[in-house]
């Protein structure tokens, strides 16, 4: 049995290895199936992926360049996380307000199909909440913003958001360990799916920055704790 959920390499790609091997790590990271802390080896990369250890550790030097993991000398490699608490500030003070103006736009252009798949998506974040399953969460929440990303049909700010969204991903697990905080992060994409499918761009542009705040805040106080 395999270690990590990563995705398979194609062999049929013409694209070399390394950079397969970078954009399987790089997906796996910012998906949260690895997790911030975790620890990996050029070897059981290599093992998972049935590469040979070398596109692997050049996909680790790609990967170290984005601070998306850490190469500690005689220690090993580790997926690097928050460094700052100015870096989640930073983060999500811009997150806040592109992700209100994405919920505003995405109440005014929302499809049929768009709305399906988003109901679709809270129904099963309650059942990643209830088996306590925080990985099935990242990608059920991933592609629940995905939807209001496309919804809100403005590519750049899709683009920008893409930017902060998966910068942010890597701090989710922290903001899971609040007590309390999963049921609060159901509620909130349950009012912001809601919003948005009525159709009121206000109450959603609301909805999203009370959403994003309350991550903000649930990052913030758990980051504090560990520093202490």
């Amino acid at each position: 049995m395999s270690k990590f959920n990563l995705s398979a390499i194609d062999s049929y790609s013409y694209e070399p290895l390394r950079k397969q091997v970078y954009k399987v790590l790089r997906e796996a990271i910012l998906t949260g199936e690895l997790m911030i802390g975790e620890k990996i080896t050029e070897m059981e990369i290599a093992e998972e992926l049935s590469v040979s250890r070398t596109p692997v550790r050049e996909a680790f030097r790609m990967l170290e360049q984005e601070e998306l993991i850490n190469i500690i000398p005689q220690q090993g490699v580790f997926i690097a996380g928050i460094e700052t608490s100015k870096e989640i500030d930073d983060i999500f003070q811009v997150r806040a307000e592109l992700e209100g103006l994405a919920a505003y736009l995405a109440a005014r252009n929302i499809d049929e199909k768009q709305k399906e798949l988003l109901q679709e998506y809270v129904i099963e974040l309650e059942d990643c909440i209830e088996h306590n399953d925080h990985r099935g969460c990242i990608r059920v929440d991933v592609a629940f913003h995905r939807i209001i990303k496309e919804a809100s049909d403005n590519k750049w700010l899709e683009k920008f958001l893409d930017t902060l969204f998966e910068q942010a991903t890597r701090f989710r697990r922290s903001s899971f360990s609040r007590a309390g905080r999963m049921q609060e992060f159901l509620a909130e994409h349950q009012e912001l799916g809601e919003a948005i499918i009525s159709g009121d761009p206000d109450r959603a542009r609301r909805c999203a920055e009370d959403h994003i705040k309350a991550a903000w805040n649930s990052i913030s106080s758990v980051f504090e704790k560990e520093q202490s």
